[in-house]
Parts: structure tokens; sequence; C-alpha cells
């Protein structure tokens, strides 16, 4: 018979546990077969530390280039601390990360017999250490519930004097894939502890659930890993005062601390039933400052006019970028159809775009201050807003317009203009075809009105009116199903991204810009002005006196000069 290169090898391998099987006297009923998924297996015993072991050593479908592995032959029993998944798989000495084809069967299970032999009997504790990188989410897989326990949040648990209970507050966030996960989160301590934890309900920061913190009086010793009956032993810590208090909540979160680690247990009582969760604590790795100038942009703030497709996605990329403080301003309400190209999802269908918004940034960065109003700057009732509209924007120090509406773009302009705020928008083109990314920087630039329309001449020089249409109905389609009459979720993606980057531009120094020029239009396909994609074309203003000086006074100074200059007196 005629064998495959791979058949040949697993024949091989074979005959090696079988002769090793044979010479060894710690090695018993050996027997070859197959699992339920149709991999080969070798099972045995193992003898060690006289403990007799069954286990299993699987084949996978990619031998040899990824390692068999082994299994105890009860999923069920815990052998030692290196083991992880479902079945309870050994962590050996060869794994993906370090295994070679040249190696073999036999080391894997020689690395078994080392790893057994150093694990005391019925302990789940060894001395062997891992020939591999122990990195979080892998030590997290095998967790359904975590603790979740940044630095800062420990040292002020830690700060309760000891013997004492503290009333807490923590989020409970599930979340159902392949198996069900729940991550705990310490929200505030005691009255004021300055947690900056989002709390807002279920799909913004989990379900908020009263906890207590009770500090040892004395320190203990508390183990790293939690086999069934450490549970009780942990609910024993808590003094009888504490532990009626417990059991006439019926559920409550308690987190223990010895003043150099915490646990966290999940008590439930049911009559005379007492039923105890404990949760994996970790701590999650320490943020590192990426952003461009992180510290420069967190004392910043920007108004977003517009919480739509495109400035949900640029507030987003903002909050990432570390700006500090927001306010979003949008009256229009998230519906199903919106999803397409929106930063927001489904949970948010029936809400405020702006209020949902300001949820979502929490969600990206919990420390940003972030306000939101349903204000409508399009209706009748516009006019009523505009002082409104003019004290948000004194308070700024950034305006951005993506609502491609021009008397938005207009209020916006005027009130900028009078309070020399800058002011950059942007516009995404029907079809997806591209759009225009522009700024307006008092003592820089030309004033916004007089800006746009030194683009529109621009455009007219080539030739061209800009193809700005409007787009109400996101799913609507031309005569030919394959042209989209609106802009997938990428082609905004693009423009918000690098509006964003504009916005950051307008509010760092010169020499710190990306973006040298005030304003680009960028083209995502062949059409308009645009010979291919990515085909950008950068526009210069040409100077303009157009930012009057001292114009930043009151409104109602500016009607009593007038008042004066015709002899009206002011009756009230």
């Amino acid at each position: 018979m005629d064998f495959t290169a791979g058949e040949a090898r697993l024949i091989r391998e074979c005959e090696e546990l079988a002769d090793l099987a044979a010479a060894s006297d710690w090695l018993e009923e050996p027997q070859f077969g197959k699992n339920a998924d149709g991999l080969l297996t070798w099972s045995f015993v193992l003898l060690a530390r006289e403990r007799r072991i069954p286990l299993r050593l699987v084949f996978p479908a990619l031998f040899p280039d990824l390692p068999p592995f082994v299994l105890p032959a009860d999923s069920s029993v815990r052998l030692s601390q290196h083991q992880y998944g479902e079945g309870g798989e050994l962590c050996l000495q060869y794994r993906p990360d370090n295994w070679h084809p040249d190696c073999k069967s036999t080391d894997v299970v020689r690395s078994a017999k080392a790893l057994l032999e150093a694990t005391p009997k019925d302990d789940a504790f060894s001395d062997v250490e891992s020939a591999h990188p122990a990195d979080l989410p892998s030590l997290l897989s095998g967790c359904s519930r975590r603790f979740m326990l940044p630095p800062d949040t420990a040292r002020l648990l830690r700060l309760r004097l000891a013997g004492h209970a503290t009333d807490i507050h923590m989020t409970l966030e599930r979340r159902v894939g392949g198996s069900e996960v729940l991550v705990a989160r310490i929200a505030s301590i005691g009255l004021d502890s300055g947690l900056r934890v989002p709390i807002d309900g279920a799909g913004f920061g989990g379900r908020v659930v009263p906890g207590v913190l009770y500090r040892l009086p004395d320190i203990r010793q508390i183990p790293d890993l939690h086999p069934e009956e450490l549970k009780g032993l942990l609910y024993q810590y808590l003094p009888s005062w504490l532990r009626k208090w417990v059991e006439d909540a019926g559920d409550m979160l308690v987190v223990m601390s010895n003043g150099a680690r915490e646990v966290l247990l999940r008590v439930r009582h049911n009559g005379s039933k007492r039923k105890i969760d404990l949760f994996h604590t970790f701590e999650p790795p320490k943020a590192i400052e990426r952003r461009l100038h992180g510290k420069m942009f967190r004392e910043s703030s920007i108004c977003i006019i517009g919480a739509g497709s495109l400035g949900s996605k640029v507030a987003a990329s903002l909050a990432r970028e570390g700006v500090g403080h927001f306010m979003l301003l949008d009256n229009d309400v998230l519906w199903s159809d919106n999803l397409v190209r929106n930063e927001l999802d489904e949970m948010d269908v029936g809400h405020h775009k702006a209020v949902s918004l300001r949820h979502r940034l929490l969600r990206i960065n919990p420390v940003v201050k972030v306000g939101a109003l349903g204000m409508s700057l399009t209706s009748q009732s516009a006019v009523q807003h505009i002082a409104q509209l003019s004290e948000i924007i004194s308070t700024c120090d950034l305006v951005i317009d993506t609502t491609a509406d021009s008397g938005v773009f207009r209020m916006a302009a005027a009130i900028c203009t009078q309070k020399r705020k800058p002011l950059v928008w942007g516009r995404v083109y029907a079809g997806g075809l591209g759009g225009l990314i522009a700024r307006s920087i008092p003592s820089e630039d030309p004033p916004p009105l007089i800006a746009a329309t030194q683009l529109l001449a621009w455009c007219d020089e080539k030739g061209m009116a800009p193809p700005e249409g409007r787009e109400h109905n996101y799913g609507v389609q031309g005569d030919d199903d394959d042209e989209p009459l609106f802009a997938s979720d990428g082609d905004v993606g693009v423009i918000a991204n690098r509006l964003a980057r504009h916005a950051l531009d307008a509010l760092a120094t010169t020499e710190m810009r990306v973006h040298p020029e005030p304003a680009y239009f960028i083209g995502l396909r062949k059409g308009w002005i645009f010979d291919h994609p990515f085909d950008t074309h950068p526009v210069i203003f040409a100077p303009h006196e157009g930012w009057e000086k001292g114009s930043t006074s009151c409104a109602e100074e500016g009607v009593e000069r007038v008042m004066t200059h015709l002899g009206v007196q002011d009756d009230a």
C-alpha cells in the first residue's frame, strides 16, 4: 500500500510511541483509537508520584505542522495549574509557538510526565515554569467571570480602613458568544471615588449592582487559584455581622482586599441555600499614550454640529485621539436604515442621535466630558436657538459642521466669525465619488463664508460644480441596481478620518500640522475632477481681511450702540 507523506509520518510516530511504552516503566495500557472528531488518539496511563493518571494524546488534523496535545481521559479532572480549555488540555513544553515538525510525539509524552511529576497529589499547584509566553487573553479565555481591576482603582480600595465595610457600586456586563462571559468593574466607592466608569445602563456599560468592600483586618494569603472548596473558605474571611448583611441582601457582590490583592465573590442566598461564584481578578494592561500630541488635545473643547454618518465617525475618531471635551448638536432620531453608515448601532434606534453618540464616546473613552443637545438649526424655530448656539460656540476651541446643510453652515460660519473661532467642515459627495474637507482659522484664512465662496470659485474655474447631492433615503437604488445612489460606509469613513485629522490640525500649531493646506477635494473613484481613486486636489485660499477685530462683544452692547446712534431711547 502506498501512503502519503502525512500517513507515513503518523505510522512512524505510532511505532515510536509503542516502543516508548514497551521500554518504560511509567507507561501502562497504551491503545490507539479515534476520537469523536475522527482524529487519531493514543490512550495511556501515566505513572507519576505513585499516581495512575489516564491520559489521551491526540494528533491534530494538521500534524506534523501542529503538535499533538495531551488531555485527561476525564475532562473534569484538574491535574495542574498548567491546563486550559474545556477538555483540560495540558500546557506542555511543545506548543504551537515553539513546535517544529522535526519534534516527536514521544517528546510531548515525556513533557507530560515532567509536568505531572512536579505536581503534588490532589493539588493544582506546581513549580513548573511555563515555556510559553503567557498573555492575558489566553489566561482569560477559560474564565467566564472576570473582575477588571485597574491599578488606580485597586489603590483606592486599599486606602479603606482594615476591618471596615464600605458600600460600593459595580457594573456587571454580560456578553454571550461561544460561551457566557460576565465582566465586573467598580463604578464607585463610598460616596465619591472620582472613578469614571460608563454606567448608563444595558448596552452602555452594563447593569449597575450594589456591593460591599471589606478590607481584611490582618494580612492573609489570598490564593492564586480558587478550587471549589476554597470559595467557602474565602467567605469565612468575612465577620459574622457582614455575612448577615450579605445574607439579608439575597444577592450581593463582595470585594475582599488584604491590602495587596483583591478577590470578588458573588454571594446569592435562597432560603437556607447559598451559592458562591468566584470572579477571576485581572489587571488590564497599562494604557500607553499612543495619541499624537494627546496632552494638548485633552484640554480642547470641540462643538460638533450633526451626529449623522459623517459626524458620528468624526466624533468617535476625535475621542480616540484624546480630545477631552465635546458638545454634540443634532435634533434627529436614529432609524434602522441609518445603520448602514452611522457609528451607532441597533440599540440606539429610536433615540436621538446626539444623546446616543454621547454614550458611544463614553464607551470609547470614559474620561471625556460630553454634552448633547437636541437642537434644531434647520426648522422654523432655528432663530430661537441662535443665542444658545452662540453661547456654546463661545466656550469651545473649535466648531465642526458635518451637516452638509447650507443654512446650518451659514449660521455656524456667522457665529464663528463673530466669536473668532475656527470652523472645520466636510462633505461627502453623492454616490461616494469623493468629498471635501476645509477649515477656516482666524488670522490665517478668510472667514468661513468667504472661504466657501472661494471654494466654489475654484470649482467654477474647473468648469464643473461639485456634486452636492442630498441623501434622504439610505436604501434607494437607481435604475441600475448595480449603481447605488449613496456612499458606502467605507467611503464616508475615509472622509471622516481626514476631516478628524483636519480638525486636529486646526487645534495644533502650524509646525505640527499634517495637512498643510486649508482645504482638499478628495477623490474616492473616477469622476468629476478626479482622474482616479485618491486623486486629491488641495486648495489655497486667497488672503482676505474679513475677521473683524473686537467682534466678540455681546449683541446687547452692539444694539445699545446702534440705538444711541439713532437717538432711540430704551423704554425698558
